[in-house]
């Protein structure tokens, strides 16, 4: 492949020549991080290849359907991203975190930059070896530890404390709602967020929040799972039962009145049972209740600048589950999107945005 800009074409050099899973050596690969930020934002034909084939690798998009006449797929551009998911399984028993990671660092460049990251805590050797941030501020949620933990006694504690202590690094205990009253307004460069903007109560706050204490010019990436238009994403909100073989998919989606009923049919009598049943799937505080539609209009209409709202969709999830789409559609005419299981967001915080218009 003949790539017009010098500098990438340097760089496919190095990655061909350089990075191999059999006699992988670290310190190509943190040259690797080093050096991805600069071609991937200064050559747009690498920037979309190198996005094409992530979204080749997890079957999304366009990119998800291969068809035998039309071979689109670039041996170096799989290469890399093949590296980046065996590294962050191998290194740090990490996958989709890992490569959101990446992806992020690709688009902002995290290097000697101030990170402020939601509802996950990195590695010290990842965040101040590989990556080169300079500080480091991770925020755990009271919330999400309480419900994580009423899942699975196994589960509870922090994610923080597998990592140990770094004085580049600090830790806050608190909702992301309230993360004014730890971080200094416009303090940190770039904000992180990986599985967690579900789970916030409150995300309006939560933005306004984020806002603040980013830096002008400063960028919010996030990626997570809409759990309430999925399908199948209740993610844990509905209960375990021995009356239910396995999990209802769409249960979460019905109306109120319609869960009960699918709970008596099954066989649940007992009404403070069903309350109690029915008060998880509802009425936790952990995950949140927003739709797709939610998440869209908090995001745009926040005082960031959106950079990009990426959705990834399976548009024939109707095709595996026809059964509980046709249920969720006479119940609730509130749900109108049942096919998005991810959804990345990338904003920017700036100081006079009619200045782009």
């Amino acid at each position: 492949m003949r790539v017009t800009s010098e500098e990438t074409q340097n760089f496919l050099d190095f990655v061909d020549h350089e990075l191999d899973l059999q006699n992988f050596s670290l310190d190509s690969w943190k040259e690797y991080l080093k050096r991805l930020p600069t071609v991937y934002n200064n050559d747009v034909t690498f920037r979309l290849l190198f996005d094409w084939h992530w979204n080749l690798a997890l079957k999304q998009g366009r990119a998800g359907v291969r068809l035998p006449s039309v071979h689109l797929e670039v041996s170096i551009f799989t290469k890399q991203v093949e590296l980046i998911q065996a590294v962050g399984e191998y290194f740090y028993h990490l996958t989709y975190q890992y490569r959101e990671l990446i992806l992020f660092h690709a688009r902002t460049n995290v290097r000697n930059k101030s990170l402020l990251e939601i509802g996950g805590s990195l590695p010290n050797d990842l965040l101040f070896d590989h990556l080169g941030v300079r500080s480091y501020i991770n925020i755990e949620s009271p919330d999400y530890i309480d419900a994580r933990s009423s899942i699975d006694m196994s589960l509870g504690g922090t994610i923080t404390s597998k990592h140990g202590e770094h004085e580049r690094r600090r830790t806050i205990f608190c909702n992301a709602e309230d993360i004014g009253e730890h971080v200094l307004p416009e303090s940190i460069d770039h904000i992180f967020s990986v599985a967690c903007f579900e789970h916030i109560y409150d995300l309006p706050a939560a933005l306004q929040a984020c806002y603040a204490c980013n830096k002008f010019g400063g960028t919010l990436y996030s990626y997570f799972a809409p759990i309430y238009s999925c399908i199948t994403g209740d993610h844990g909100s509905i209960p375990t039962h021995d009356k239910f073989q396995e999990k209802p998919h769409g249960l979460h989606l019905l109306t109120p009145v319609d869960q009960r009923k699918k709970l008596i049919k099954a066989g649940i009598k007992d009404p403070m049972e069903i309350q109690n049943f029915l008060g998880k799937v509802n009425f936790d505080r952990v995950p949140n209740r927003l739709l797709y539609d939610d998440y869209e209009r908090i995001c745009t209409e926040s005082l960031y600048y959106v950079l990009e709202l990426d959705r990834q969709d399976d548009y024939n999830l109707s095709k595996v589950f026809p059964r509980q789409f046709a249920e969720v559609r006479r119940s609730n005419l509130n749900i109108n999107n049942m096919m998005t299981s991810g959804f990345r967001i990338n904003l920017l915080k700036l100081q006079a945005l009619q200045h782009i218009m």
